[in-house]
């Protein structure tokens, strides 16, 4: 999935061979909503919305914006997409964390239309370059035209756009994005012709963080149970460490079907359910944690970015003010159970500390029985339940003392799943 560097020198040479040197633009902002040509190539280009001073995410106004920017996008794009694609993460480091502001700006969008994110970009205009070579070359050798939505910090979009148009023969002057309310599209229609236009979505978001009504109260889906652990604590375990693990919201949208990201449905809970989770856990944790957004997720029929954990929390941190920390694939991949169970619960760094952590549910499950058995080195616990694959509502707590004795426990948010709207909410 990712593509081969290339200097934009030899993409700007591609494109004016490919396009025969014509095209016009218009760099004027527009408050219309733009009418794409569907039988082009449209690179629409969306930037991080106002971001957290403090930390890296989305400012609660910035999530307020992606949240009526994606309802925006879908009617300029009809609702037709041939890819999106945004930021990694770990290629941008903003006080100190990876930057999930811009991710986060388009995981609005993509729900909305039942989709994951293609792929993650480095924050390099070359990279951005390497891919829209490769869309052009795909196209010149007979693939079909599309919108392909990138979501990137406005400086990385900026140097992107700056380089294209530093060639005078492609015939646009392309304005800079200069506030949180532009974007752009860069248009190639059947290869003949390039239009660059940056629009003004004339959007005003609310400083308010949304508050979605859900209905709760539900009996959990897995009995309540307490068990203390009989093995023995090994010399560097964590001790007085509380750990609150939640699974990331309702996704697959069918029973062969999976694209990396959760679904409408899902949606209502990520961003209706903070309180509650607050309310579980009594306190703000000291760390909130998921996976990387950029980790592959291996489908049955394509590779997506697995981001459904981390955009789950994301919500939570926005709404509280708090940064998200992500476990880089360098680290550990996101199904590797072993290295997850040594990382958190090993080392005596999270000694002391409580931590909120969003991942998948089966390695969830199975760091927590390789917890028991191979770090504690005792049976496995009878009454110890198994995450259901249809269980989204449920909160497992891994607690240790003093002397690093393990506890585990579980609640649940009360929050049903057929509860949830199947579409998605609008503001």
């Amino acid at each position: 999935m990712r593509n081969k560097p290339i200097t934009l020198i030899t993409l700007i040479g591609l494109v004016i061979t490919a396009c025969n040197n014509g095209g016009n633009t218009s760099t004027s902002p527009q408050a219309s909503i733009p009418q794409l040509n569907q039988n082009a190539i449209n690179f629409i280009f969306v930037q991080s919305f106002e971001s957290n001073s403090k930390f890296n995410n989305l400012s609660v106004q910035g999530f307020n914006h992606s949240l009526l920017f994606g309802q925006l996008l879908n009617q300029i794009t009809a609702a037709k997409i041939t890819g999106i694609y945004a930021l990694d993460p770990g290629s941008d480091v903003v006080n100190g964390y990876p930057n999930m502001a811009a991710i986060q700006s388009i995981e609005n969008y993509a729900v909305l239309n039942g989709r994951g994110i293609t792929d993650t970009l480095p924050n390099n205009a070359d990279a951005i370059g390497s891919l829209i070579y490769n869309i052009l070359s795909n196209s010149s050798t007979g693939a079909t035209n599309g919108n392909y939505i990138l979501a990137l910090p406005a400086a990385t979009i900026n140097a992107t756009l700056n380089g294209l148009s530093s060639v005078p023969n492609l015939y646009f002057n392309y304005q800079p994005l200069t506030d949180s309310n532009q974007y752009a599209i860069l248009s190639i229609a059947n290869m003949a012709n390039v239009t660059m236009n940056t629009y003004n979505d004339g959007i005003t978001p609310s400083n308010n963080y949304p508050q979605l009504k859900l209905t709760t109260g539900a009996q959990c889906l897995e009995s309540s149970v307490i068990i203390h652990s009989t093995g023995t604590p090994p010399a560097n375990i964590n001790t007085n460490e509380t750990v609150y693990f939640v699974r990331h919201v309702e996704a697959h949208p069918g029973n062969n079907f999976d694209n990396g990201n959760y679904v409408c449905q899902g949606q209502w809970r990520a961003i209706g359910a903070n309180s509650i989770l607050l309310g579980i856990m009594g306190s703000m944790p000291d760390y909130i944690y998921s996976s990387s957004p950029a980790d592959i997720y291996w489908t049955p029929t394509f590779p997506y970015t697995y981001v459904r954990p981390s955009l789950t929390i994301n919500p939570f941190t926005i709404q509280y003010n708090q940064p998200l920390n992500l476990v880089e694939s360098s680290q550990f991949i996101w199904n590797n159970y072993e290295s997850m169970a040594q990382y958190f619960f090993t080392g005596n760094t999270f000694s002391n500390k409580t931590m909120l952590i969003a991942w998948e549910h089966d390695t969830i499950d199975n760091m927590v029985k390789y917890l028991f058995t191979n770090i504690y080195n005792q049976a496995l616990p009878a009454n110890l339940p198994t995450w259901s694959s249809t269980d989204y509502d449920t909160v497992w707590k891994l607690q240790t003392d003093s002397r690093g004795n393990l506890t585990f426990s579980n609640t649940c948010e009360g929050i049903a799943d057929q509860t949830l709207p199947l579409s998605c909410p609008l503001f």
